[in-house]
């Protein structure tokens, strides 16, 4: 994932801004609900229903019409649901435009539930051995399970509900969704398109979600407590996140209300562990790097750095350091992921959302569930939502095995 670096794609860089930006969380339906959650400062998890050593998860509450292309795939329902949010709340008609369209969305593990495996790939098992020819006749409707949790299965029936030129689907962990909407924000920015649906879907509510995060020591067993001398993991989340990028020309031709725009974005890898990051955060200080060259804007001008800020012991560390590094120790950072939870592969969206409520409505969330702070995480982060509005903000979103991303976003006010 790399812009064009060139003097001559510079110079003819379309301006990408931001017409809607919704999502489905354990806030609620909407961008509203989830200011309005992160403004009252309370972690929004719920009881679990697990036997397993967590009380929490922080789930969408309210009810998911069902859809045939989505049976028993909560992370798709979540994900299309929100999609037609966006687009409703744009005003933007994608039947009565003749814009070039891309979709780009950042998706999960599967979702594919025991009964689903046993009707559609157990069945075919024949003296121990698969019958792979009556299997493969089987399975090759798009409604047979094994095609409907293909990772990119529900990015491209998006994409052919809009008649997208283009889609692609990132399964990178928790930056998946962050580099989604890098992979759009590029392609407008280039001219390739003139609307992008961006964002991400994820679910991992259920056993074999949860006790995969068990295994790996991530999760906490009560609250989640970014930078906190106390943390001990994260709450598990679920959502989606999506945002309509259109070009600035665009979005001024059929008169749409513009409430941010996207400014830069940069992807790193850091290539140390498979669940741990860089201990001083040298990836993620790459892409925090990137995000902000590719901006075109000095570290100075931040005012808030949404982190990544799973409060994990090892991964508050490390980018806590190098947010210090990139934008200096007095940049205002916080985490929402102790109010919302962690959404995996949708956090970078769903955080992208709240980022742009920020620059909306003009203050900073707090993080919830902060209260000693760790003196080995220097940058300065809020415990309380402050009423100061930023002008620009970075959004971070790192994954296992490596993945970072930086999202640069900006106030519209500040863009015209």
């Amino acid at each position: 994932m790399k812009p064009l670096d060139s003097q001559e794609a510079k110079a003819n860089r379309q301006r990408v801004v931001v017409t809607a930006a919704e999502t489905l969380c354990a806030a609620g339906e909407g961008r509203q609900s989830l200011m309005h959650g992160l403004a009252q400062h309370q972690c929004l998890g719920s009881p679990s229903g697990y036997s397993l050593p967590i009380s929490l998860v922080a789930r969408y509450q309210e009810t998911l019409p069902d859809m045939p292309e989505f049976l028993d795939d909560r992370k798709s329902l979540l994900g299309w649901h929100c999609a037609q949010r966006t687009i409703a709340q744009s005003g933007w008609k994608p039947q009565q435009s003749d814009a070039k369209v891309v979709v780009f969305v950042g998706t999960g593990l599967s979702s594919i539930t025991p009964y689903e495996m046993n009707e559609d790939l157990f069945g075919h098992i024949v003296d121990n051995r698969f019958d792979r020819q009556a299997m493969a006749k089987d399975i090759r409707t798009h409604l047979a399970a094994p095609k409907r949790h293909m990772p990119h299965y529900f990015g491209e029936r998006l994409a052919a509900s809009l008649g997208a030129v283009r889609s692609g689907s990132n399964f990178s962990a928790c930056a998946a969704a962050s580099q989604a909407i890098a992979a759009g924000f590029w392609s407008v920015r280039r001219g390739e398109a003139d609307v992008a649906l961006v964002g991400g879907h994820d679910s991992m509510d259920h056993p074999m979600g949860l006790l995969s995060f068990l295994v790996l020591g991530a999760l906490s067993e009560n609250t989640c407590k970014p930078f906190d001398v106390e943390r001990n993991g994260f709450m598990l989340g679920e959502g989606a996140g999506m945002l309509l990028l259109e070009s600035y020309e665009h979005a001024v031709g059929r008169n749409a209300t513009i409430l941010a725009e996207v400014l830069g974005a940069g992807s790193s890898m850091d290539a140390w562990n498979p669940t741990a990051p860089h201990p001083q955060g040298e990836g993620a200080e790459r892409a925090m790097r990137r995000a902000l060259r590719d901006a075109n804007l000095s570290p100075t001008v931040v005012d808030y750095v949404n982190a990544h800020g799973t409060g994990t012991p090892l991964g508050d560390v490390a980018e806590s350091q190098a947010i210090s590094r990139v934008c200096g120790p007095d940049v205002a950072v916080s985490s929402i992921k102790g109010a919302i939870g962690h959404c995996i592969a949708a956090a970078g969206a769903v955080e992208a959302v709240a980022c742009v409520g920020m620059l909306e409505e003009g203050w900073m969330a707090g993080t919830t569930g902060l209260m000693n702070r760790d003196p080995n995480c220097p940058s300065h982060n809020l415990g309380e939502p402050v009423q100061k509005a930023p002008q620009v903000v970075m959004s971070n979103s790192f994954g296992f095995g490596g993945q970072n991303a930086s999202l640069v976003l900006a106030k519209s006010a500040v863009v015209e």
